[in-house]
């Protein structure tokens, strides 16, 4: 900047030096045109007195100029900038710089400040000593306030962007707004909604609703949403202003933002304006926070129920097992697989199948307590924590009230689907373990509950070795279904009026080398569990069809009843490989009876119905098998191709000392024969129960008491001693 040296003149800045608004006539002119000027142009001596002004500076300070000259600059300076414009004062006037640039704040006639951006230039006289400075000062105090609002507008996005709780955020926007508006300001932002789903007891993913207050003395609180907030004095101010913040895309509204002064009054366009911009940041910040929400419930929480998922599992374990130790609870682990729920899927459609799962999730919702646990794994596994527990009694209560809730009947548009399941039952042992190990010995459980069909079973370590073997047993019966290392024994069923055998039921058995004879009951399960019922149920059909085809050779006219497996009834390829194998053993189809269980018919009521009839075409007959341990509907069973029912042994068996066994097996007796069906008593082991039955009119008898299953190189021989004794 280049040296200024006073023009001779009379008054003025440089060219009019003394500190007077008085002008000769050339100088008035100039003194016009300065105070003409927006921005202020000033004059100091050397020791920083004020000797010219022009009207700027009242119009901008709102001191009047003839009361400001002659007044030292720096009273005129705020008091927090005064120490950093000295110096630079004294820089200047010392020689060390010849020009002054920078924004500081001067104070206001009315008691405030305004920013101010100064200019100047050190003066010299002839001899060039320094006389003064002269410059300008330009009011950018808007200028300064938008730079400051940008800036916190700026940070309150980096901390939407850096995910940081929304309550901080949106307490650093009550504080703009409080600041510059002297209101008391309150953000209220609402509960976020609830994922969709059925209604469940599940922890909330979506926030609740917070509360946010400002002062204008700059302090900020977090409060329940909805509550006042009060001034200084403890009162609680009238709303002067109201703005509603909704969702960017328009539609529901998520916060409210209100202004409270003392006095009531309405604010500016300013801070309209303000409000306007706070308002869409909030939204931002609001959205985000909502957003990452769902991102947890989706990676969290199972889509189709609500439920929390696999990977909340294990935190939701190791919690439960953490508090247990603490307060020397119990913690148990239900883990629970429906049955036969891909023949609903594949018979009705997987919609059906969903609707299924949603009333499912509802229903074990229902059967918990509020401090337990309910997940869905996938497919049609669930998981169950059972916390705070007494013992192995109470997890065994809530796994026959878990049973007894998915078993209740079920209706969807019009079709009833019975339901079961099985559970298995683990609790965390006395020497520890964690959600792992848990996992691990519930799957254990619940396939051995499967297996058994025993509704629920609790792990015993001795399952391990079971398990085992299973894995192990699973691989040699593909291998034994291929070689032919199972056999069939036939079980005779004799009409009870006359005596006269009229069939038999194929029973397969496995002749294993090492385990001797392993009875159905133990590789069935594990046939239907590992994909080898079909293969293992074809071998046996075609096995029994072909000792029909001798018996008959042999003179022997009697019929053959072949167990299905729930599977194999509903898989479409069943009506044409029945006709190829009846064709194949040159076997008449009224020679063979399959047997079918409830469960597997009303598993797909409908589709049981179109599967039978097209077997039916063929001549073959139908036998509904352990009739009372299903869920029949009558509506259904009455549509059925069935000619017979066959009453389950665990009736049978005990009726002649269980009064409710005799009625259950009276009662569908009776049934049957209003329905025009026929009646195969199975499990008849003594005289009492024969005696029993046939006071009861029952049609044909099965069991011990009248012969054991065996080969049908034995059938034709125990057939004839039969009919010669006679």
């Amino acid at each position: 900047m280049s040296r200024e040296s006073p023009t001779p003149g009379p008054e003025g800045p440089p060219g009019v030096p003394g500190g007077s608004r008085r002008t000769p006539d050339g100088r008035e002119r100039y003194a016009a045109v300065l105070d003409h000027l927006s921005e202020v142009v000033f004059q100091t001596d050397a020791d920083g007195h004020w000797t010219y002004l022009n009207r700027a500076w009242t119009e901008i300070t709102g001191f009047p100029v003839e009361d400001t000259l002659g007044a030292r600059f720096l009273d005129f300076v705020h008091p927090e900038e005064r120490e950093r414009t000295l110096q630079l004062f004294v820089d200047v006037v010392a020689g060390h710089r010849d020009h002054c640039h920078h924004d500081t704040r001067y104070r206001t006639a009315d008691g405030g400040a305004r920013w101010m951006e100064l200019r100047a230039t050190v003066l010299y006289d002839d001899q060039g000593r320094i006389v003064g400075n002269v410059g300008t000062i330009l009011d950018i105090t808007d200028r300064r306030e938008a730079e400051e609002l940008l800036a916190e507008q700026s940070a309150v996005l980096e901390r939407v962007a850096r995910a940081e709780p929304l309550s901080g955020t949106l307490g650093t926007l009550a504080g703009m707004i409080a600041r510059r508006t002297g209101a008391v300001v309150t953000i209220d932002v609402r509960p976020s909604p609830q994922p969709a789903g059925p209604s469940l007891r599940v922890p909330a993913v979506a926030s609740a609703g917070l509360g946010v207050t400002a002062w204008p003395d700059g302090s900020v609180n977090e409060d329940l949403p909805g509550s006042a907030p009060r001034d200084a004095a403890g009162n609680d101010p009238a709303v002067s202003a109201e703005v509603a913040i909704a969702a960017t895309g328009g539609g529901r509204q998520l916060a409210s933002i209100s202004l409270r002064r003392p006095d009531g009054g309405a604010g500016d366009r300013d801070e309209a304006a303000l409000l306007d911009r706070c308002v869409n940041l909030a939204a931002i910040a609001i959205e985000r926070r909502d957003a990452e929400h769902a991102a947890q419930q989706r990676a969290m929480h199972d889509p189709l129920t609500g439920l929390p998922n696999r990977a909340l599992l294990a935190d939701r374990i190791d919690q439960a097992i953490s508090r247990a130790r603490r307060q020397r609870h119990r913690v148990a682990l239900l883990l629970l697989d429906l049955d036969h729920f891909k023949i609903i899927n594949d018979r009705l459609g997987h919609e059906t199948g969903d609707a299924v799962l949603r009333q499912v999730a509802v229903r074990l919702d229902g059967a918990l307590r509020e401090s337990d646990t309910v997940c869905r794994l996938g497919g049609d596994e669930f998981a169950i924590v059972l916390a705070e527990l007494a013992g192995a009694d109470e997890a065994r209560f809530v796994a026959d009230k878990v049973l007894e809730a998915v078993r209740a009947p079920l209706t969807l548009e019009g079709v009833d689907i019975p339901l079961d399941a099985s559970v298995g039952v683990a609790l965390v042992a006395a020497d520890g373990g964690g959600a792992t190990d848990l996992l691990r010995q519930a799957d254990v459980a619940m396939y051995r509950a499967k297996r058994l069909r025993s509704g629920y079973a609790v792990y015993d370590r001795r399952f391990d070795q079971e398990r085992l073997h299973r894995i192990g047993l699973a691989g040699e019966l593909t291998s034994a279904i291929g070689h032919d290392d199972l056999l069939v024994h036939y079980q005779p069923q004799i009409e009870l009026d006359s005596g006269l055998v009229v069939g038999v039921e194929a029973l397969v058995r496995w002749r294993h080398s090492v385990r001797g004879l392993v009875a159905p009951d133990v590789f069935v399960p594990l046939a239907e569990s590992t994909g080898s019922i079909k293969p293992l149920s074809l071998w046996v059909l075609r096995t029994a069809l072909g000792a029909i085809h001798r018996l008959t050779e042999a003179g022997v006219d009697i019929t053959v009843a072949v167990n299905l497996s729930a599977h194999i009834l509903h898989d479409p390829t069943l009506p044409d490989l029945v006709d190829t194998l009846l064709g194949e053993e040159e076997v008449d189809g009224a020679r063979l009876e399959l047997e079918v269980t409830e469960s597997a018919v009303m598993a797909d009521p409908d589709g049981a119905v179109r599967a039978m009839g097209r077997l039916q075409e063929a001549g073959v007959r139908f036998a509904i098998d352990d009739f009372g341990t299903g869920y029949s509907s009558l509506s259904y069973l009455k549509r059925l191709p069935v000619g017979t029912i066959k009453i389950d042994r665990s009736f049978v068996r005990e009726m002649a000392n269980d009064e409710r066994d005799a009625s259950i097996v009276h009662s569908a007796i009776e049934l049957a024969h209003n329905l025009g069906m026929r009646v195969v008593a199975e499990g008849v082991e003594g005289q009492r129960v024969y005696d029993m039955l046939s006071r009861l009119g029952c049609d044909y008898l099965q069991g011990f008491h009248i012969a054991r299953p065996m080969p049908d190189s034995d059938l034709v021989a125990w057939i004839r001693r039969r009919e010669a004794a006679r």
